[in-house]
């Protein structure tokens, strides 16, 4: 029995393309969400969504991840007249992009590597656009396809990342420190206050005035990638050229550094001046409301150097003489009026 036989061409045409959509989204759901893929860092093997999923709410630096699939759809929102204009063309070579998903994916399973699983179902929703709907409809979904990376929790990262950051962290503070005239000396990833001697006499030790550790949960691995996933975001809705992006994405790194280097002085600083206690609180468990605050700072430098390096970006040197040259015209039609006004004034006498 053919179901599209009294359909119209472009009826049947729209068939065709929602089972185009819907076939491998069903597959790519069924690999995401419920087919147990890994056992992670447990014990039985879990989907790959369940597994980010808990690392999303367990783990406080990646609960920003568990927001990219709404913004992913947002984006896919205000594209959609776009996208409505874009033709079809079913595409070959995305066969090949599937295929290296397909076999990333058995390889992930097969070594139980969770995050060889997240790299496969990238790989194979590029596989879906092109095969399904052509190189067109990727290269207008590239952006948001792309930003689907921020997805994934790359837990391995915390022991990778953190401590080099931790280290960077308090070595640049005790420059910063010195070079403002607070002695300090840095012990690992500690801030210490330096010793004071008198002849040779250790008057007070080192560590007295003020002790500050650049934990974990301070090396800054957190504010550095929401601030790529921020910048991302950014730079497509603000810039239009492309290299003008990626700039912009760059200096995300830099910029989360340094506005956490300003969150450990102002940290350190409040532990000189009103203690440890009223700085950073009695624990990693029990923070206290200045230690809060602080890490509203690391957010607040870092944004307020991406609006400076996106003016930098758009400033042009033409665009200023350009105004300075329609400022010019404008005066000199405005005196030109002032001049036939005041002749027409003398005609008339």
């Amino acid at each position: 029995m053919n179901l599209t036989k009294n359909l119209t061409r472009s009826e049947r045409q729209s068939v065709t393309l929602l089972m185009a959509i819907w076939i491998p989204a069903c597959v790519l759901v069924y690999l995401l969400a419920i087919h147990p893929y890994a056992t992670g860092y447990n014990y039985l093997r879990v989907p790959l969504l369940s597994m980010a999923a808990g690392q999303w709410t367990e783990k406080i630096d990646w609960e920003h991840c568990g927001l990219v699939p709404l913004i992913c759809a947002f984006i896919l929102y205000l594209q959609k007249d776009r996208l409505e204009k874009i033709v079809p063309r079913p595409s070959m070579g995305g066969l090949g992009v599937l295929a290296l998903g397909f076999f990333t994916y058995w390889i992930g399973y097969r070594v139980n590597v969770i995050y060889v699983g997240y790299a496969s179902i990238q790989i194979l929703i590029a596989g879906c656009i092109i095969s399904f709907l052509g190189w067109r409809f990727m290269s207008a979904l590239l952006f948001p396809w792309a930003f689907l990376v921020f997805m994934w929790p790359l837990i391995f990262l915390d022991n990778t990342l953190a401590f080099p950051l931790r280290l960077i962290m308090s070595e640049g503070s005790v420059g910063v420190l010195n070079a403002i005239g607070i002695p300090a000396i840095q012990s690992g990833t500690a801030i210490l206050s330096a010793s004071e001697s008198l002849g040779g006499m250790d008057m007070r030790p080192a560590g007295k005035l003020f002790s500050v550790d650049v934990a974990d949960p301070c090396s800054g691995i957190r504010s550095l990638f929401a601030l790529m996933m921020v910048s991302a975001l950014y730079g497509y809705f603000t810039l239009t050229s492309t290299w003008k992006r990626v700039v912009l994405f760059l200096c995300a790194a830099p910029l989360a550094v340094l506005g956490n280097l300003f969150r450990i002085l102002m940290l350190t600083l409040g532990t000189l001046a009103f203690g440890s206690e009223f700085a950073i609180g009695k624990g990693l468990e029990d923070t206290s409301t200045f230690h809060m605050f602080a890490g509203f700072l690391v957010f607040a430098v870092a944004l307020g150097g991406m609006l400076v390096i996106h003016k930098l970006l758009e400033w042009s040197p033409r665009k200023k003489v350009s105004n300075s040259e329609e400022g010019q015209t404008s005066e000199n039609k405005s005196s030109k009026n002032r001049n036939a006004d005041s002749l027409e004034v003398e005609d008339e006498y």
